[in-house]
C-alpha cells in the first residue's frame, strides 16, 4: 500500500469543483487523514492546478502549491500548461522540456509552413474529404508501436468533444457532419479484433496508421514484422484484392479495398516527437473547428450530463426523490430495492 508520510497527491481541475475529480479528491484526503491525524500535513501533500484559488484554499492547498491555470484554456489541451506538473514529475524536467520544444516546433510549422505542406492542415482536409464528400462517419486510429496504446483515448477525447458540434458558432444549424467517429487499437492485436470488419464489413470509415522507424530496442527482427504488418494492412485498405492473383468464384475472399488511409512515420518516439504528435493532432481539430465554423472548445452537451448527474445522484440517496423522466426513474427504483448497503441521502 501507499505510504502517506511519502505520497504527493496531485488534483488537477480548472474550477475545482468537477464532480468526479473532487470526489476523488475528497476520499484521497479522508485516506491521508484516517492515517496521519493531522490537518496541517495536507499542505505538504497536495497540490493543485486549477483557476479557483478559493476553492483550492478551502480544500487545504497552501498557496505555494496552487499551480494557476488560464481560464482560456480548455481542459484537453492543457498538458502544456501547469497541468503537465505531473508529466513533469514522471519523466523529469529535463525530458519535460524536450516534450515542449516538440509541441513548439509543430506550432512553428503549422503558423509558417504554406498550405499545400502543412501537415495539421493537410490532416483537416483529409477528414473533410473522406467525411462531408465521401460519406464515412467512422476513422480508426491505428497505432503500431505499444508505447501509443493509449494515443487513440486521448484522440477520442480531443476530437469528438471539440468537433463533436450540430450548430455552427452563430447558433445556425451545421448541414454536413462534423466529427466523425473517432476508435482504434494498437498493433496486431487490433488485427485480430477488428481489422475484419474493415476489411469486409459494410461501413465506410477512414484511418490513421502510426509507426516508429526506430523501435528502440534490440529486436529488429521483430519490429521488420509489425511494420510489415502496418504497411500490409494499409495496402489491404487501399487496394484489396484487386491486385492479387485469385479464382474470382471464391467471393467469400473479395475485399473491396478503396478505403482512405493516412500513414504516419515517427523517426523516434522520444519526448520531443510525442510532443510533436500531439500539437499535430490539436491542430487539426482546430483547423476542422474554423472549416465547419463550430466552436471547438465548449462541450455543452457533457455539461448537460453533468448536471443531470447530480440530480440523480440525490434520487439515489433519497426514498422519496423522483427523476423527471420514466426510463431513469426505473433505473433508480432498481438500484433502490436491489441494493444490499442503502446509499445515505447527502450533499453532493
Amino acid at each position: 500500500g501507499l505510504d502517506p508520510e511519502t505520497t504527493l497527491f496531485v488534483i488537477v481541475s480548472k474550477t475545482f469543483t468537477t464532480l468526479e475529480t473532487l470526489t476523488n479528491a475528497h476520499a484521497a484526503r479522508t485516506w491521508f487523514l484516517e492515517r496521519t491525524c493531522d490537518k496541517t500535513a495536507i499542505a505538504s501533500h497536495f497540490v493543485a492546478v486549477s483557476n479557483n484559488a478559493a476553492e483550492m484554499t478551502k480544500f487545504g492547498i497552501a498557496s505555494v502549491s496552487q499551480f494557476k491555470l488560464w481560464d482560456w484554456v480548455g481542459g484537453r489541451f492543457s498538458l502544456w500548461s501547469s497541468v503537465g506538473i505531473t508529466i513533469a514529475i514522471a519523466i523529469g524536467a529535463p525530458e519535460f522540456r524536450k516534450f515542449l520544444s516538440g509541441g513548439a516546433i509543430m506550432d512553428e510549422h503549422f503558423r509558417e509552413a504554406p498550405i499545400a505542406e502543412n501537415i495539421p492542415v493537410i490532416l483537416a482536409l483529409l477528414t473533410i474529404w473522406n467525411s462531408n464528400f465521401l460519406g464515412s462517419q467512422n476513422h480508426a486510429l491505428l497505432s503500431y508501436d505499444t508505447r501509443l496504446k493509449t494515443f487513440v483515448e486521448f484522440v477520442q477525447q480531443l476530437e469528438m468533444e471539440s468537433n463533436g458540434k450540430a450548430v455552427h458558432a452563430d447558433g445556425s444549424t451545421c448541414n454536413v457532419h462534423t466529427s466523425p467517429i473517432i476508435w482504434g487499437g494498437e498493433e496486431t492485436q487490433g488485427q485480430h479484433a477488428f481489422h475484419q470488419l474493415l476489411h469486409q464489413g459494410t461501413r465506410t470509415f477512414s484511418a490513421d496508421f502510426i509507426a516508429t522507424v526506430d523501435p528502440e530496442h534490440n529486436h529488429p527482427d521483430h519490429h521488420r514484422w509489425l511494420l510489415a504488418n502496418c504497411f500490409s494492412q494499409s495496402q489491404v485498405m487501399l487496394y484489396g484484392t484487386a491486385n492479387q492473383a485469385r479464382d474470382s468464384t471464391k467471393v467469400h475472399e473479395v475485399v473491396s479495398g478503396d478505403h482512405a488511409t493516412t500513414t504516419i512515420l515517427v523517426d523516434k518516439l522520444n519526448a520531443q516527437a510525442l510532443g510533436s504528435l500531439i500539437a499535430l493532432y490539436e491542430h487539426k481539430v482546430a483547423c476542422l473547428g474554423m472549416i465547419w465554423r463550430i466552436n471547438s472548445f465548449d462541450q455543452w452537451g457533457v455539461e448537460l450530463g453533468k448536471r443531470l448527474a447530480r440530480e440523480i445522484y440525490r434520487a439515489l440517496g433519497s426514498p422519496d426523490s423522483e427523476s423527471s423522466d420514466g426510463p431513469t426513474e426505473g433505473l433508480v427504483r432498481t438500484i433502490r430495492d436491489r441494493t444490499t448497503s442503502p446509499f445515505n441521502d447527502g450533499d453532493d
